[in-house]
């Protein structure tokens, strides 16, 4: 982007709201203010900056973009969302980052919109109502676990009982602890017709992810390694997209367990290299 371009869309943040505004559809000087909540003696001279720099153009009562401005706000949208990702939170720099893959931590933006959700000091060992509730009110579920959750096998079970679409991910240890100790209710949720089980390699660098038509709960370990057990929710279709593929991603990297017979082949291979057919495990 040319200097001049950089100066007319960063010095002003009137201006970076209208191009945002107006990448999402044509607009009247009405809407403009009221959206915007700004009167016409401040949004004027942004609107007469952005039209001498050929970013919008006026047809007919409606301001638009033209075809460079266009061009300008996919650039400037990215870097805008990411922004105020990081301003609502801290969440994101504190926390380990390695277990999503590049091409998705460049979209971390689409996560914006994210309310931090934080267990009480009397809830530490425990899963929150706000979660239960969550995963339980759901039609379809996507999981990853890569620490023990055996108070939501129930309500996986229960889901696919009531004909919701389950596809559930967990890690070498956490499958083979959940074995030892619910061998029966692991066995009856994966031979349903409509419920998955994946199994991938150990030491993934992500904590959760919870994927379903109510939203999306994503959940980090912290920088030094420790899980807090705070989970980040977002709803909007952006963030549900970021979250599908982030599960699609570690779905490809994992090892469908097809029935309860699966499960005991993997209990007697338990320590060895079970997962030696799968795809090797890489965020590259």
């Amino acid at each position: 982007m040319q200097p001049e371009l950089l100066d007319v869309v960063f010095r002003s943040r009137k201006r970076s709201d209208l191009l945002l505004l107006l990448g999402e559809e044509a607009r009247t000087i009405e809407e403009i203010k009221t959206i915007l909540d700004v009167s016409p003696t401040a949004i004027l001279p942004q609107i007469k900056r952005l039209t001498d720099s050929s970013l919008v153009v006026q047809r007919e009562g409606y301001y638009e973009l033209t075809v460079l401005g266009e061009e300008v706000v996919k650039k400037v949208r990215p870097l805008v969302d990411v922004l105020t990702l990081l301003e609502r939170n801290d969440y994101w720099l504190e926390h380990d980052l390695s277990g999503i893959p590049q091409y998705l931590q460049d979209r971390l933006g689409d996560l914006k919109d994210f309310r931090l959700i934080e267990p009480t000091p009397c809830q530490i060992f425990e899963p929150r109502t706000e979660i239960v509730n969550f995963i339980s009110s759901s039609s379809h579920l996507m999981v990853f676990s890569s620490f023990f959750r055996p108070e939501f096998l129930p309500i996986y079970s229960k889901l696919g009982r009531k004909g919701a679409k389950v596809s559930l991910i967990l890690t070498e240890a956490v499958l083979e602890k959940t074995l030892h100790n619910y061998e029966r209710k692991l066995k009856k949720f994966t031979d349903m017709p409509n419920t998955e089980l994946f199994v991938c390699n150990d030491g993934v660098k992500l904590a959760e992810l919870i994927v379903s038509d109510q939203g999306t709960l994503v959940s980090l370990f912290a920088s030094n390694g420790r899980f807090h057990h705070d989970h980040a929710f977002c709803s909007d279709s952006q963030a549900l997209d970021w979250a599908k593929e982030l599960f699609e991603f570690y779905k490809s990297r994992s090892r469908l367990i097809e029935d309860s017979r699966g499960m005991e082949r993997f209990s007697c291979t338990s320590g060895t290299d079970f997962l030696s057919e799968s795809p090797l495990f890489s965020l590259q």
